[in-house]
């Protein structure tokens, strides 16, 4: 057997199965744009779902790929196991081919053992197979026609039959096992395939879907059964490089080496082995994320790829306490140098890829610091009251208060031999969720993904005739009440309505689906929503009168005039798109869209706000391009070509082997399947709203056109006038901004003379001696924190060294401030004084070691206050 390189094996295998009539398909992205049910692409055959659900065709029945896969969140969820063992990862490469319903178990066999053994070179005693309890006829295929003997072939029930989900598409599996040998397994005598040790690794699996499973549980054979097969790149490599652990290979060894540069703490040899497999492993997830189109925020994906980074910065920070972005390196000089040939959105997104990465270790790194400090506070108190576990108070204080992840709390607290109690923190969230949302158009009818998907697979692919008509005759497919499929809805009843064509656009890429009314003999129907389920548009409606039955005939209408406005807001997201990397440089691509009738919102990645003249200029050219009335050109084409021809790709868009060109003029060209207008002067007028951070480099701009934008901006000019009238001046602003700067002379003013009043000299009378200084606890009467603050201040000045509490006088609250000059902090904590007066007086706040600022309710139990904080500074 031949050492071979992962880049190596992954050409060879591509090239083995071109050879053999499969067609080369390039990666999908691992943000799986139309499918609501994964979270991340985690397996070769997302990609091909409607495909096998037969609800897509596609000119080829064979298909070859190498496809990133992320398993970090979700059901495939590895994140807390990689690092410690030799195959778990967050990313990966997944090498598979496919049969739709061409070949099957017998060529599907023979091509994965031809390649192991033949074009490999893999020694044939060193592989054992396993197949479903039941599936004799691979048994007796990889017997007959193989050659293997009966007893290297293994039966297994659950582990070796694979189900899309509840419903669809399934069958019996067949795995390939490498045997790495003795030295590699857990010693048992009765270590065999199947065991849970390093021996033997399962490094193909083949899948024979060869019935659809329905929602009782029945399975019938599929009229064309196919083959959908998975080769984890990282364990063939460390079988071709005889390595007993993925993270010996050369896949991973040059991020490891990387990482290894920046060791400078005391730590033991086996940590250090794992910190440095967790940076190279967390390095390639981050960098593809990225390049896909995530971005680290506090929810979904955006949620998931952030607790990967910061999971790798805290194992960073065992190799090293200085801010030096070991992950950055790892991620730009280690991740993209390697892969960016094979994978080229690593080079094209490199400077955002960077910059992300950068912006979010300098983050996390002051709250990680932050956090840590106030959690190991927090289980020294616990450890004095004999307590072992971190209460869902202090979770969500650390999660809400400092942005502290909850998963590296419950890390840190089992480190010193703590639990958590997650039950109470999730509590605690859900009534922090518990907001009420609500949409511009009202809710779509409530209903499940799964009972989506299979209303989709029952009815099939729905024509869309919404590009040339907005109204059209068509038959009822299939109806439902949410929950299930029925057989008629009627006269005050939401139900789901799927058709056999439509000109209702199903909310996808962004922009919102189409509303309206379905009219059928002797009733009508409010359409609520157009929402889209893989190929197939389902309309939300609401019966107004009449029966609705399965099978009838009706007539679809769309709400025109609204249907015109959000053509007009999506266009105009093109235009944007185009003029915002024109002035801001071609690193820009869109992160996020929503277009609706009344406005459009479009995210777009850039690592700093805009500059006023920056949005001049973007308003500017779009409306250059309004105004220059060119013709929207719409072009059906080969995807590859398309890209070759300089179109765009949207993010969150899906796209398929065939796509819908859209070009205004030399200005913009975009893949796209919304609907847009005809001519660009159909857009009338262009206006940015606001423009604000989304998250680490992403932005959002919001903007109006057409009678939108005219009415706002009348409605500004308006208020100008009355500005100008009520001032008495034609320079509104800087009017404002001289009234402003006068304000802060006279609040400043009255702050003096509020603080005046006090006497300092009375005050520093009556403080009394502690170890190193003074202290001074008093009440006075004063409503302003500013001026309390500035009070706090000169005191500590005139006495120089001690502790000062002073607490002043309100309507509904007293603003309270307490400081501890700079020489005692090591001996008193201006923080834990206040919280101790704060809950004698009904209160909170919070603040630094040398100074906290809050505000009580009740000021009653002064003097009982006054007691708890002197004990506190007298103890010392």
């Amino acid at each position: 057997m031949k050492t071979m390189t992962g880049h190596e094996i992954r050409s060879k295998f591509i090239k083995y199965f071109e050879k053999n009539g499969h067609t080369p398909v390039a990666s999908s992205s691992l943000i799986p744009f139309g499918d609501d049910t994964l979270l991340f692409t985690n397996a070769g055959m997302n990609q091909f779902k409607n495909l096998f659900l037969g609800i897509e065709t596609r000119p080829y029945k064979r298909a070859v790929t190498s496809q990133k896969c992320v398993r970090a969140g979700g059901k495939h969820n590895d994140l807390e196991n990689v690092g410690f063992t030799a195959r778990h990862h967050t990313f990966f490469e997944m090498l598979g081919n496919f049969s739709f319903g061409d070949y099957f178990k017998k060529d599907a066999i023979r091509f994965a053992w031809e390649f192991l053994t033949k074009e490999l070179g893999i020694e044939r005693d060193k592989l054992y197979v396993t197949v479903y309890t039941t599936d004799d006829e691979a048994a007796d295929i990889w017997h007959d026609q193989e050659k293997i003997p009966r007893d290297r072939i293994s039966r297994f029930e659950a582990d070796n039959f694979w189900m899309m989900g509840d419903t669809g598409p399934c069958g019996p599996c067949s795995e390939i096992f490498y045997d790495h040998g003795k030295e590699a397994g857990c010693g048992k005598p009765d270590c065999k395939v199947g065991c849970s040790c390093d021996r033997y690794v399962e490094i193909w699996n083949l899948v024979f879907m060869q019935y659809n499973q329905t929602a009782d549980g029945k399975r019938t054979p599929l009229p064309k059964p196919s083959v959908d097969t998975g080769s984890g790149l990282e364990r063939v490599a460390a079988v071709m490089q005889k390595k007993t652990n993925n993270y010996d290979t050369d896949l991973f060894e040059p991020l490891v080496d990387i990482a290894k540069t920046f060791k400078e703490l005391p730590i033991s040899d086996t940590e250090a082995v794992t910190v440095y497999r967790v940076l190279a492993d967390h390095a390639r997830a981050t960098a593809f994320l990225i390049a896909d189109g995530a971005v680290p925020s506090n929810e979904g994906r955006g949620y998931v790829l952030r607790r990967i980074m910061r999971r790798a910065i805290r194992f960073g920070r065992k190799l090293s306490q200085k801010n030096n972005g070991i992950l950055s390196a790892v991620v730009v000089n280690g991740v993209i140098a390697k892969m960016k040939d094979v994978y080229p959105e690593l080079s094209l997104k490199r400077d955002l890829i960077a910059k992300t990465v950068s912006d979010e270790e300098d983050k996390f790194l002051q709250t990680l610091d932050h956090g840590t400090q106030i959690l190991n506070q927090e289980i020294k108190t616990l450890q004095g009251k004999g307590k072992k576990v971190i209460s869902g108070e202090t979770l969500f204080k650390l999660y809400d208060t400092y942005g502290f992840p909850v998963d590296l709390t419950q890390v840190i607290a089992r480190e010193h031999g703590f639990t958590a109690d997650e039950k109470s923190f999730e509590q605690l969230m859900e009534k922090a969720k518990a907001i009420a949302k609500t949409t511009w158009k009202g809710s779509a009818i409530s209903s499940n993904a799964t009972h989506l998907i299979e209303l989709s697979q029952k009815a099939g692919k729905t024509e869309f005739t919404g590009y040339d008509e907005t109204e059209t005759h068509a038959k009822i497919l299939l109806l439902s009440n949410g929950g299930k499929v029925v057989s008629s809805l009627k006269k005050g009843e939401q139900g789901l309505a799927i058709t056999d064509r439509t000109c209702f656009y199903g909310e996808s890429g962004g922009q919102i689906g189409d509303q309206g009314i379905l009219k059928f003999e002797k009733g009508s129907a409010k359409v609520i929503d157009a929402t889209k389920t893989n190929d197939t548009v389902i309309h939300h409606l609401e019966v107004l009168e009449g029966e609705l039955t399965n099978g009838k005939k009706i007539h679809l209408i769309v709400n025109e005039s609204e249907r015109r406005s959000t053509a007009r807001n999506h266009s105009a997201t093109h235009l944007l798109h185009a003029a915002l990397r024109k002035v801001l440089g071609p690193h820009v691509t869109q992160a996020g869209s929503s277009v609706a009738p009344d406005r459009l919102r479009f995210d777009f990645t850039h690592s700093k706000p805009m500059s006023r003249e920056e949005l001049d200029q973007v308003e500017k050219l779009v409306n250059t391009e309004i105004s220059l009335s060119r013709n929207v050109k719409t072009e059906e084409m080969n995807y590859q070509n398309a890209i070759k021809a300089g179109a765009m790709a949207l993010f969150g868009e899906k796209y398929g082997d065939k796509v819908r060109v859209i070009q205004m003029g030399d200005f913009s060209t975009e893949l796209c399947g919304g609907t847009h207008v005809h001519n660009t002067g159909d857009i009338r007028l262009f206006k940015v709203l606001s423009e604000a951070g989304v998250s680490s480099g992403v932005r959002r701009l919001e903007a109006l056109t057409g009678d939108g934008a005219l009415n706002y901006l009348l409605g500004q000019s308006k208020e100008l006038l009355a500005a100008k009238g009520a001032s008495g001046s034609s320079d509104v602003e800087n009017y404002i901004l001289k009234m402003i700067e006068e304000n802060k002379k006279l609040e400043k003013e009255i702050r003096s003379l509020k603080g005046g009043q006090v006497d300092i000299d009375q005050l520093a009378n009556f403080a009394k001696d502690i170890t190193g200084g003074k202290f001074i606890y008093a009440s006075v009467d004063l409503d302003d924190r500013d001026v309390l603050n500035d009070l706090n201040d000169r005191l500590k000045n005139k006495i120089r060294s001690g502790v000062i509490v002073l607490i002043g006088k309100g309507v509904e609250s007293n603003p309270i401030s307490v400081s501890v000059t700079k020489d005692l902090v090591s001996k008193y904590n201006a923080g834990k004084i206040l919280q101790i007066i704060a809950a004698e007086l009904g209160g909170r706040g919070g603040g630094r070691p040398d100074f906290a600022q809050g505000a009580v309710k009740d000021l009653s139990n002064l003097e009982g206050a006054r007691i708890k904080a002197e004990s506190i500074v007298t103890a010392n």
